[in-house]
């Protein structure tokens, strides 16, 4: 069985939670997050919908091409000795929780874990945050085989009247699309749509006796989280959209070689990637581009699927890939 435990971006992926799509879930109303986040498009679709499931509005034959995009990512997992665990879906009584909506497909952000820390978070955005229900009993299993674990919970946000004009109150908001561990060094990107100050400050205080170090990272508006905008390739060489950091790149990453993306790439998901040992990284395989300019930094690239019915949703391959084990042992799966 392996340790949990995530020490970095890098070390050879052991096991992994990889997020489902439940197409009967009911579409969310439009908050503040969604309302900055999506397209106008997608914001007036939302808009329209309401309270309906993605069931009731696409044809049958895309419903199952975006469930098997995401069961494709857990076969390449498995496939490169992965040990892969699955989400549930949303009880009726849980989709209706703070307000209607929740579908647990990104793994990544309800949760995050760092060193032996798994660590369960809080949206921003009303409709996602009854997400972690769909992963709290594959967690309890898996952690009560692993005396060294530790879980925590990020305190939940006060209950906010639903204002796509406003923030949905003071948090504290983490999401962990935005947070990367390098080391001891921890980046967390903040928006104002996404993880905030308070939530930042808190990852700061948990994670500060053990020596980490937690920096945040400026985003332009309209980006929701770091990943989409960031990805770490090996030590020493990272994907980026330059202009959505107003501050510039990270510090830690000022001497690193960088491999520019475009908007449109960035919106598309190309930043979006997981690294499967150092150097070895996850892409989907419409971002030619960019697979390209990887091999071109001798990158080994795993272009195998297609993501882009996912990513549709505002997400890519590391939005729906939540590492539990970056280790040399590999587990058992749930």
């Amino acid at each position: 069985m392996s340790r949990i435990e995530v020490p970095d971006e890098f070390s050879p992926l052991r096991e992994a939670f990889v997020g489902i799509f439940d197409p009967d879930a009911p579409i969310a109303p439009v908050s503040y997050s969604l309302r900055n986040y999506l397209s106008p498009d997608a914001v007036v679709m939302t808009r329209g919908n309401v309270g309906r499931s993605f069931r009731a509005i696409d044809p049958p034959a895309r419903i199952e091409a975006t469930q098997r995009q995401l069961d494709d990512l857990a076969a390449l997992y498995r496939a490169h000795g992965v040990v892969v665990h699955r989400p549930r879906r949303l009880t009726g009584l849980e989709t209706e929780f703070v307000v209607s909506g929740g579908d647990p497909m990104f793994a990544r952000d309800p949760i995050v874990v760092i060193g032996h820390r798994v660590i369960e978070l809080s949206l921003m955005m009303p409709s996602r945050r009854k997400e972690i229900f769909a992963y709290r009993d594959g967690l309890r299993t898996r952690i009560a085989d692993d005396p060294a674990a530790a879980y925590f919970a990020i305190p939940a946000p006060a209950p906010s009247t639903l204002d796509p004009a406003e923030p949905e109150g003071s948090g504290p908001f983490l999401e962990g699309g935005d947070v990367f561990v390098l080391g001891k060094d921890v980046l967390v990107g903040h928006s104002g749509i996404a993880s905030n100050r308070d939530g930042i400050a808190w990852l700061a205080r948990l994670l500060r006796p053990e020596g980490y170090r937690v920096h945040e990272v400026r985003l332009a508006r309209h980006w929701l989280h770091l990943d989409c905008v960031l990805a770490v390739i090996r030590p020493g060489l990272a994907l980026c959209h330059r202009p959505a950091f107003p501050d510039g790149l990270p510090a830690l990453l000022a001497d690193w070689d960088v491999i520019d993306a475009t908007e449109a790439e960035a919106h598309a998901m190309g930043c979006n990637t997981v690294c499967l040992a150092p150097n070895k990284v996850v892409i989907a395989r419409e971002h030619t581009r960019l697979i390209d300019r990887l091999r071109e930094h001798d990158a080994d690239v795993v272009a195998d699927l297609d993501f882009g019915l996912v990513s549709e949703f505002g997400g890519g391959i590391r939005c729906a890939t939540l590492p539990l084990s970056r280790t040399e042992q590999a587990a058992a799966p749930i």
